[in-house]
């Protein structure tokens, strides 16, 4: 027997400290002097030894940019003390290496400023909203998602001087025309129920209420059309929100217009809405790194900067009112491209390159991102943790650090090379830390492909989107053949991405070696220039690094059994040390219900592949030894269909049931065999065991389990380090008597509760006869069945059982330390 389980709270996963400020050690620095050194630069070399008092500050603006960083990370991150002590040594070598005490008085100071700044915005992120408003009135802030019978929103309450997430759900055809109609600017009464955004309910996963935070953003609005009224009105847009109206008509008319494959391409290349982009063909685009391909950036505002400044050259306009008009025109883009970190980043940089040439005032490219930096941490300190801004400026100001290196190519080909391979690199260690794999494709898929969107695909959408405004007779032929190309292209990333796509899983690294790893770019970046042989040890030590956070959960040798939040379903991961056993019990499965064609979701919920597979790879999992269909409810083995695409399964265990009358769970089955595993169909007597662990199968019988599918459930007894868990599937009443009759000795420790903790099982004479200390019960929050019953929550008390729910407290972490069991919550109860 085990003493009752301690239970913590699951510290929220920290956002990774702002990697930019770490490109400031010692080492690096010689490459941005050679930056501001370069012909052009109106700044001396920052390690000149000559230069005069006073000219410490002259030419440091990234020095700035990175006391800005420490000071906003300084005020908002977990780990406050190492960034002050971090920055405070950084910024003394430096400004000993400049012999200069005023640089080092005015980054301290430009830091503590950042840090206050930074603490007041924080501190004034707060609502005044509560959660009885049930009718809030204002304007719609963005352009509206529409999917199936569901629109969301945000709502701008002006009384309240606020902005609401609203979620509609429709339940009537006939008034779909006027959700449909709905865009920025439109003025909305709604009745409803105010809730507190959803925090994360599972282990690295992602927070969708601090998402809504780092947005000023509180509260979620809740209409059904049924229970409230909602009345909304067109009123006459002005100023922002024009430019929003625009970019809501631009967007429907692509959705009118352009054929339904390149859709969500041209939304995403030309507005920066990529929700309209099929899920399997977004999906190979994030796993295989190309996914920025698909994102406004530098270039595409670079390409459409150009195109105009040489249009206007040609129309006869000087050069001095071109670079004003475009000063005009680039922030109305910005707000049309989504204005997401990396559009915002290009074009700040490209107005301060234009003010430059207007006044002529030299500016190096170092200058002009650090101002951007500034610039835009000072509109929204929350940025410095957005992944899109991490990447945009740690890639960017990498490569104007590296200009030494480029310019030393000797054709375009391979400066184009050495780039893509140098923004590979450097943004490696952030991708894996968000994203948890890596494609070994990426970089090929990258070389193949950025030409191809850059020099055809971009160029070609624009110019259709301007041509099928003036007439989409014409363009209707061209639009064809781009669909052609497109389709192309998409098919060979999906095939790919179906067929391994050479996917590693890094699983979660911690905030040091994202250090490392950056560090040991720099120190390779900067040998590699200097033409020293010893980068090829140092490329070792990144190889090196990169392989021990790949292996690194075969090291681990601790033993955990998690129970995954998948909503109403089960999903229960059991993690032996080294990882010799991974077995995943189940893959939750969200169940729907007939509908008719115009309620119908694109994008319909799947635990596997927004929960399941996410939290495996953020555990470093990409094989499991044996995966465990309990039965043939789709709630159980629904989200199973994208586990074996994503992961090596070597054995997928069904009960010894007939499966010719529930064809779907047949064809999971046939699907898990065509992608590698082997089938097992199991009953009682079977099992497995290595060193101290044992998993003996209870139920079904050999000539079946039950007159209802849950009660042919498989049960396994497993024994983990000396401690009994009984997992039961759906096992009901009966399935529970039979237990009960042929295994008059058995007994457990934890019990995973039957159905949900349904009123049909978790019997009281069930658990008298287990004598559990413990039970888990997994069931969705809020779920349509109420699971779990009165009845059962009951006989578990009465039996003095200590009772974990996932609906309440998210997911459910056991792990074996200290020769005890002790365990962690996602969600305080």
């Amino acid at each position: 027997m085990i003493p009752r389980l301690r239970m913590y709270r699951s510290l929220d996963h920290p956002p990774l400290l702002p990697i930019f400020p770490y490109c400031l050690l010692p080492q690096f620095t010689n490459v941005i002097i050679r930056c501001n050194a370069l012909p052009g630069s109106s700044f001396p070399p920052l390690t000149s030894r000559k230069s005069r008092k006073g000219d410490g500050l002259r030419g440091n603006y990234f020095l700035f940019a990175a006391a800005m960083g420490f000071g906003v990370a300084a005020a908002l991150s977990p780990h406050r003390t190492m960034m002050i002590f971090g920055a405070l040594l950084v910024f003394s070598y430096l400004s000993f290496k400049n012999r200069s005490l005023l640089l080092l008085v005015a980054l301290v100071f430009m830091g503590a400023g950042a840090a206050v700044w930074a603490y007041i915005v924080d501190e004034q992120n707060e609502s005044v909203l509560h959660k009885e408003v049930d009718t809030i009135h204002g304007n719609i802030d963005d352009v509206p998602e529409m999917d199936g019978d569901r629109v969301s929103f945000f709502l701008q309450l002006p009384e309240h001087n606020e902005r609401v997430q609203v979620f509609a759900r429709i339940v009537d055809e006939e008034t779909l025309p006027a959700f449909a109609d709905l865009s920025p600017g439109h003025e909305c009464t709604i009745e409803g129920e105010m809730r507190a955004p959803r925090p994360a309910r599972n282990f690295n996963a992602f927070d969708y209420r601090t998402f809504l935070y780092e947005q000023r953003v509180h509260w979620t609005f809740h209409h059904v059309q049924e229970e409230g009224d909602m009345t909304c009105r067109a009123i006459a847009g002005a100023g922002l929100t024009s430019v929003k109206q625009w970019r809501h008509t631009g967007i429907r008319f692509i959705e009118d217009v352009f054929p339904n494959e390149i859709q969500g391409l041209a939304m995403a290349l030309l507005f920066g809405e990529r929700s309209h982009m099929e899920a399997d063909t977004l999906e190979a685009y994030q796993d295989l790194g190309i996914v920025h391909l698909l994102a406004i950036s530098g270039l595409h505002v670079g390409l459409v900067s150009g195109f105009l400044f040489f249009l206007f050259i040609r129309l006869g306009i000087s050069r001095e009112r071109a670079c004003e008009i475009l000063l005009i025109i680039l922030p109305l883009y910005a707000l049309l491209a989504g204005a997401a970190p990396s559009v915002l980043r290009a074009v700040l940089m490209s107005c301060l390159v234009l003010l430059c040439i207007r006044f002529r005032i030299p500016l190096h490219p170092a200058d002009g991102i650090s101002f951007a930096f500034i610039g835009l941490l000072l509109y929204n300190p929350y940025m410095l943790f957005h992944v899109g801004f991490q990447l945009s400026f740690v890639i960017s100001f990498s490569l104007i650090a590296s200009a030494t290196i480029f310019a030393r190519a000797k054709t375009r080909f391979r400066q184009f090379l050495l780039v893509s391979i140098l923004a590979q690199v450097i943004s490696f260690p952030l991708i894996v830390y968000h994203f948890h794999t890596y494609s070994l494709l990426s970089l090929p898929l990258n070389i193949a492909f950025v030409p191809v969107v850059s020099v055809i695909i971009l160029p070609a959408v624009w110019m259709l989107f301007i041509l099928s405004i003036i007439s989409s007779f014409l363009s209707s032929v061209w639009l064809l053949l781009l669909e052609k190309m497109v389709a192309v292209f998409h098919f060979l990333f999906i095939y790919v991405h179906q067929h391994s796509g050479l996917i590693l899983v890094f699983g979660q690294p911690s905030g040091v070696w994202v250090i490392l790893m950056v560090v040991l770019v720099v120190i390779a970046a900067i040998l590699y220039e200097k033409r020293r042989k010893s980068v090829v040890f140092v490329v070792g030590f990144l190889i090196a690094a990169a392989a021990f956070q790949y292996f690194i959960p075969y090291l681990d040798a601790q033993l955990r059994v998690t129970f995954i939040d998948v909503g109403q379903g089960d999903s229960i991961l059991i993690e032996t040390p080294y990882q010799r056993g991974v077995y995943l019990i189940d893959g939750g499965g969200a169940i729907t219900f007939p509908q008719e064609n115009w309620q119908e979701q694109e994008q319909q919920p799947d635990p596997g592949r927004q929960t399941v597979v996410p939290y495996l790879q953020s555990l470093g999992i990409s094989h499991l030894d044996k995966v465990i269909v309990t039965h043939g409810d789709y709630d159980h083995y629904g989200g199973l269909f994208a586990v074996v695409e994503a992961m090596k399964v070597d054995t997928v265990l069904y009960p010894h049931t007939d499966i010719e009358e529930n064809s779907e769970v047949g064809r999971f089955l046939m699907h898990a065999q065509e992608q590698g595993a082997q089938l097992a169909f199991v009953h009682e007597g079977m099992g497995w065991a290595f060193d101290a662990f044992a998993f003996h199968i209870l139920h079904p019988t050999l000539d079946g389990g039950g007159e209802s599918d849950n009660d042919q459930s498989i049960v396994i007894d497993a024994h983990l380090y000396g401690t009994r868990w009984l997992f039961t599937g759906d096992l009901e009443e009966e399935g529970e008597k039979r237990l009960i009759r042929d295994y008059p000795e058995l007994q457990t420790d934890i019990l995973k509760a039957g159905h949900h903790g349904s009123q049909t099982s978790t019997t009281p004479s069930f658990v008298a006869h287990l004598n559990p200390i413990a039970a888990v019960i997994s069931a969705g929050e809020s779920n349509r069945y109420n699971h779990p019953h009165p009845d059962v929550i009951q006989t578990l008390g009465e039996a003095e059982v200590q009772i974990f729910r996932t609906d309440e407290q998210g997911a459910l972490r056991f792990y074996y330390q200290g020769e005890r069991w002790q365990g962690e919550t996602m969600i305080d109860e």
